[in-house]
């Protein structure tokens, strides 16, 4: 239905994670950690079945700005629990009690270590579908996480099918830098959403800030024109949700000092945080 292609818009920014706490993960430690998790894969909305697709698709090249919420849905998954909180956009620091235990997680979004979803998705994005056989598929530049560290390869009970390491990524065990990198979206079959895979293709130690795999931004995209002609093509994004996970010590601003049964409390937990957003073309 279209040809030209666009350019990229550079939307980057830099952080260190950083080390407070543990040097070393076991397994079984790991393997508790991804498993607590699996509750955060099902809530993301979107459509994200239609990369194969060679059906016609609207057309969202071009520039986009984005509008945010003005507070963030944190939700954080220890020891079996669920505790549900919001902050300000900027967030802040969550102190809860798990079992008498205070613990805190300090979800700054002026760390340089924490990206907040209106990092991962920026104010300002320009979008491209590259391939005219396949235009569901659409590529964002964002932020990248890569590993300056050592990749290592998963144990075998610790990816594959029911895990957020799916594909079996080699983990960071390591630091975790961001740069730039070409993201891969999806628009839905009917073109009438999409899904963006925000995660770094790296999957974290348990103690590094590497994103979950359930790092995604949907939304609902609003057309105009007819499907299937070349006036069909988006004008703006409703209802749409930035989700970015982390494990907790990523997050944890507690003792560093801590007893080998917190430690493992805080190597098990999760946080996620959300925030929804609309976008119009800007051109």
């Amino acid at each position: 239905m279209f040809g030209a292609r666009y350019g990229i818009v550079r939307a980057g920014i830099l952080f260190a994670p950083r080390y407070r706490m543990l040097n070393l993960v076991s397994r079984t430690l790991r393997t508790t950690f991804i498993l607590s998790l699996l509750p955060l894969s099902m809530a993301a909305k979107g459509d994200g079945c239609a990369s194969s697709s060679q059906s016609d698709a609207p057309d969202v090249r071009g520039e986009w700005d984005i509008t945010y919420d003005d507070s963030l849905e944190v939700t954080i998954r220890i020891g079996g629990e669920v505790y549900n909180q919001q902050l300000g956009a900027a967030g802040g620091v969550i102190n809860i009690t798990h079992d008498g235990q205070p613990l805190s997680f300090d979800l700054d979004c002026e760390r340089p270590e924490v990206v907040c979803p209106s990092e991962a998705w920026p104010e300002s994005v320009e979008i491209e579908q590259r391939n005219v056989q396949f235009e569901h598929r659409m590529i964002v530049t964002l932020p990248q996480q890569t590993c300056s560290g050592e990749l290592v390869a998963p144990a075998a009970e610790e990816c594959g099918a029911g895990t957020l390491n799916p594909d079996c990524d080699d983990v960071c065990d390591g630091e975790v830098t961001v740069g730039e990198r070409e993201t891969f979206g999806i628009i839905g079959e009917s073109g009438e959403s999409f899904r963006l895979y925000l995660g770094a293709g790296i999957a974290t130690n348990g103690i590094n800030c590497a994103l979950l795999g359930i790092s995604l931004a949907d939304a609902n995209l609003d057309n105009e024109g007819e499907p299937g002609t070349e006036e069909w093509r988006s004008v703006g994004m409703s209802a749409g949700l930035v989700t970015v996970g982390y494990g907790g010590a990523c997050l944890w601003a507690g003792d560093p000092d801590m007893d080998q049964q917190l430690e493992a409390l805080v190597l098990g937990a999760s946080v996620e945080f959300r925030t929804g957003f609309t976008g119009q073309r800007a051109n």
